[in-house]
């Protein structure tokens, strides 16, 4: 039985479970195995289904205390929230972004030429956004780091 892993078990529990066999081995005395194997069967069944209900993992089984629920609830409740909240934060930020970067492609779309000012600067304000630095303004023509990353080859 390699890798089979066994639970502790307590003296008084492996007292009590021979006990109960030895009564059902002297009910079913004299007679075959397969007379008192179903008796086994039920008291072992019976046995699972006692540990099952005593291991009561709180959202995973049928609720068992009232206060339990409601704490459960409120804290699943508030954490809900508050990725609700992020989320729609950033949903804005991002569509803020989206519509900086429509504008600057509507600019070069209608003609306008910049020397690419307008791209760079725009680049150099979405990349630190990125970053979480603020967005330091940089002249037309400045060629920063952050611009290269931004650029296509």
């Amino acid at each position: 039985m390699m890798g089979t892993h066994y639970a502790p078990v307590d003296a008084g529990e492996r007292d009590l479970a021979a006990a109960q066999l030895d009564d059902m081995a002297l009910a079913h005395e004299g007679a075959p195995w397969n007379a008192w194997k179903g008796a086994v069967v039920e008291w072992h069944l019976q046995r699972i289904a006692n540990v099952r209900a005593e291991a009561w993992v709180p959202g995973l089984a049928g609720a068992r205390d009232p206060a339990v629920e409601h704490a459960l609830g409120r804290f699943y409740g508030h954490g809900a929230r508050t990725t609700i909240a992020r989320l729609k934060a950033e949903n804005i930020e991002l569509r803020r972004r989206l519509l900086d970067a429509i504008a600057c492609a509507r600019f070069y779309a209608g003609g306008a030429a910049d020397a690419g000012g307008r791209a760079h600067a725009l680049l150099v304000k979405l990349l630190a956004a990125e970053a979480g630095t603020p967005a330091a303004p940089a002249a037309p023509g400045a060629t920063t780091a952050a611009a290269k990353r931004g650029q296509r080859h």
